[in-house]
């Protein structure tokens, strides 16, 4: 009895070290499942940290973006703003324009008398460059025909100046102005210069006729010069 209970007493030891030991493995297992939760816990405390980083630099971006947003509005008002007030603008100088003839229009509307010239009498040339229904005259500028004293053998569009003198005209040198109309359209046809007073503004301003001769008269046609540049 005593060698069996000895036998028996062995056995129960032999089996509780075996469960110590399984007892340890299952410690060391559980310390290994606690160090794996606490890593899973900081890897998601940090990507709740980077998710909340995340989230904020989105908020950021979507605050850029609407700010962007009204200064694109602005920028689209502003353009807007622009291009009424250049259409305002070009439309104010397109009306500033249509005002007054150019050099080339003053240039051309003498070539088309010129032209008319060998196709009438001397008489109906005279009555038609004058006639205000024809189109020698247009805004401030007028066809003339004048003799080499100066005086006016058409005047376009107005019949009341035909048979004054060009040294009749109010703030101008009459005679040296009839004399420079005769030497340049006598060498060659081209363009002479002189100072006026705009009856319109009342200021001296520098015109400038381009001036042909034709037989023993002279046409021309005038253009205020800084406004036909």
């Amino acid at each position: 009895l005593i060698g069996a209970s000895v036998e028996q007493v062995d056995t129960s030891a032999e089996l509780i070290r075996k469960a110590g030991e399984s007892i340890a493995g299952m410690a060391a297992g559980i310390e290994a499942v606690a160090a794996t939760v606490s890593d899973i816990a900081t890897s998601g405390a940090e990507q709740s940290s980077g998710l909340s980083e995340i989230t904020s630099a989105v908020r950021q971006l979507d605050q850029l973006t609407q700010q962007n947003a009204q200064m694109v509005e602005q920028a689209v008002g502003q353009s807007r703003a622009l291009g009424e007030r250049a259409t305002t603008l070009a439309q104010a100088v397109a009306s500033f324009q249509l005002q007054q003839g150019t050099a080339e229009e003053a240039r051309s509307l003498v070539e088309g008398a010129l032209s008319l010239h060998g196709e009438l009498s001397r008489e109906h040339y005279m009555r038609t460059l004058t006639d205000a229904s024809q189109p020698w005259h247009d805004r401030d500028m007028y066809v003339f025909a004048l003799d080499r004293s100066g005086k006016y053998l058409a005047f376009g569009g107005n019949t009341a100046k035909v048979g004054t003198r060009v040294q009749d005209i109010r703030g101008v040198d009459g005679n040296r102005l009839a004399a420079a109309i005769v030497e340049q359209a006598d060498r060659a046809p081209g363009w002479v210069e002189y100072d006026i007073t705009n009856p319109a503004s009342g200021a001296v301003q520098t015109k400038m006729s381009y001036v042909c001769r034709v037989d023993d008269f002279y046409v021309g046609c005038g253009v205020y010069k800084k406004l036909s540049s």
